[in-house]
């Protein structure tokens, strides 16, 4: 038996892809598509490899169910990944594959993931309709319940979203008494973060005292639980938010108490952003004790904290992008062999459980925060130091959004994801990335990626482009966006050829001085997006679609030193002055199949 083969037969719970192309067995395939059943996402992204294996083998088989269900886990994964449109468009295919001899479970998971989808795309509306027909269908002698469970959380979510708060905390009850029935401690105290949110929810919109009462009840139901499942993270916000319920009751030496409680394990775990929260609510329980120094102590610290957390996520983006260094030179010695893990636990309850976190995440902070700012009365030193924060938040806002979806997150406390019928989107990526950092120290290697990430910042800000994100050693941007302009095309274009120059006269330097260099490839492709952001915690502002895709494409079709456009973009800037054009015919891009290119350049036009 080969190596290769060796490895794969020992590789127990493993997909493995061979050196020498074999595809998946029948034996293979019903055993991983078994797994997927009976278990939940830990990475996303490699499920999503797998996944693409099982669906070429259930194509082969004409398995029309089984397609069904594995678009419908596609789905998941591309919601997971923050991905909307493309978890849509999977779910409606897996819906196009169902048909009546299917298992009715697996038209539940489908609608239960777009479900999941469309509360994050804000629909709440839909996402109650969709929640209750399927609900009303449900037959209790089902094997698994996690998509009626999935159906209940996002139609309780969506609830609250709306402000039908009895309506969501009674959704959330039956969720507790499904989970007290099954025994599964986890979804209770989910369920218990929930409802305790609610509570303190409707308290801050002016409710009764009692309210608060009932929310310090499930809260220490939530801790007991958490404490015994060993849940370190929801231990310490449940101590935060006990701490801000006893100071909203004024008892502010039992806030401090659970406060203390709190700060200790955040401290020793290095939650940095819940231990700033925690200084900022100690603060406002000193100002409510009449103890003013203390509260601008802690006020000082929450500020210490917040600048600890910035320098920590700096440290941290290093510390991944020399791991990818070290990933990249160990992949090279494995070629022959490319193994994907699969999930260890129940995939589809990941959905409840992502979106229980989130709920409690999301009205948490609001329970934590509600009522601070209104009733702070500081000394003038206290507002001093206030402002300063105001305006540091401010500017590192505007520095992840663009401002007008900022301004929108403020007002209404959420941005709705649009769809803008033409964006020009730009992709950068280094040739010999890889080599290079064998080159270099990681240290060095992330200096000259700053430094040219940090210009092409300043280039696509003087031409009014939205720098989009970073993904390794690529850089992608958009032009039309988030509001729609007629310039784009012509803008991106000038960008991608002032970074072009600009790596260009880097390269020129580092040879004339004997240093490695580095060369870019640049692809431009026009088409509709959605644009929107993504996340709860470390949000941000991202496009999906196609057009993504294609843009990337022409990117990785290019080459180094020339900028690569679409037929649709060209057609967008075809007649402009000072512009060249060189059409590359057809060429093959990787999924997409032939393409017209074109490469630009400055310079006279061509007649």
């Amino acid at each position: 038996m080969s190596r290769t083969k060796a490895l794969c037969s020992l590789a127990l719970g493993l997909i493995c892809t061979l050196a020498d192309g074999q595809g998946m067995g029948p034996s293979q395939f019903d055993t991983t598509y078994a797994r997927f059943v009976d278990s939940r996402f830990s990475d996303p992204s490699e499920d999503l490899s797998t996944l693409m294996q099982l669906e070429a083998y259930a194509s082969a088989r004409k398995d029309s169910c089984a397609l069904a269900r594995i678009n419908s886990w596609k789905s998941s994964c591309h919601d997971a990944l923050g991905q909307l449109d493309s978890s849509i468009f999977f779910g409606h295919k897996g819906l196009r594959f169902y048909h009546s001899g299917c298992d009715s479970l697996s038209l539940m998971s489908i609608q239960a993931n777009l479900t999941s989808t469309y509360l994050s795309l804000g629909e709440n509306d839909k996402v109650i309709a969709i929640a209750d027909k399927y609900l009303a269908l449900w037959n209790e002698n089902w094997p698994r319940a996690s998509s009626k469970k999935a159906f209940l959380t996002n139609k309780a979510i969506a609830q609250v979203y709306k402000g039908e708060f009895e309506l969501g905390l009674r959704t959330f009850k039956e969720l507790l008494f499904i989970a007290e029935r099954e025994g599964d401690r986890t979804d209770q105290m989910d369920a218990c973060n929930n409802i305790a949110a609610i509570f303190g929810m409707r308290y801050e919109d002016g409710g009764h005292a009692s309210y608060l009462d009932s929310s310090e009840n499930y809260v220490r139901k939530a801790l007991n639980i958490g404490r015994s499942l060993g849940k370190t993270e929801e231990v310490v916000i449940h101590y935060l938010n006990l701490g801000v319920i006893s100071k909203d009751k004024k008892n502010y030496t039992r806030s401090l108490a659970y406060l203390d409680s709190a700060m200790v394990i955040a401290r020793e775990a290095q939650f940095l952003q819940l231990a700033s929260t925690i200084a900022q609510v100690r603060s406002d329980a000193f100002e409510g004790m009449g103890k003013l120094d203390s509260s601008l102590a802690y006020l000082r610290i929450h500020a210490q904290l917040k600048d600890s957390l910035l320098d920590h996520e700096k440290v941290r983006a290093i510390s991944d992008m020399q791991e990818k260094y070290e990933s990249e030179k160990k992949e090279r010695q494995i070629k022959e062999l490319e193994v994907h893990k699969l999930s260890a636990d129940l995939r589809e309850e990941q959905l409840t459980r992502t979106r229980n976190i989130y709920l409690f995440v999301g009205l948490g902070v609001m329970l934590v925060a509600g009522g601070l700012w209104s009733r702070l009365r500081y000394t003038r030193r206290a507002k001093a130091i206030l402002q300063v924060e105001k305006d540091r938040s401010e500017e590192l806002l505007l520095n992840i959004l663009p401002e007008e979806v900022a301004e929108e997150l403020k007002e209404k406390g959420e941005a709705e994801a649009r769809l803008i019928e033409q964006v020009t989107v730009l992709f950068t990526d280094f040739k010999g990335f890889t080599a290079m950092s064998e080159k270099l120290s990681p240290k060095e290697l992330v200096k000259d990626l700053h430094e040219c990430f940090s210009t092409f910042d300043r280039i696509c800000e003087a031409h009014g482009l939205e720098k989009i994100k970073t993904i390794g050693d690529a850089y992608m941007a958009a032009g039309g966006l988030p509001t729609p302009n007629t310039t784009h095309a012509t803008d991106v274009i000038h960008v991608a050829l002032e970074m072009r120059d600009f790596i260009a006269e880097g390269k020129a330097r580092k040879l004339a001085a004997g240093l490695p260099y580095f060369e870019i490839r640049i692809g431009v492709h026009t088409g509709p997006v959605v644009a929107g952001i993504v996340g709860v915690k470390k949000f941000s502002y991202d496009i999906w679609g196609d057009t993504v895709n294609t843009a990337s494409r022409m990117e990785s079709s290019g080459e180094p030193g020339k900028v690569n456009i679409s037929e649709a973009t060209y057609a967008l800037v075809k007649d402009t002055a000072g512009l060249t054009f060189t059409p590359r015919g057809k060429v093959e891009a990787k999924g997409k199949g032939e393409m017209e290119m074109f490469f630009v350049e400055p310079g006279e036009r061509r007649p």
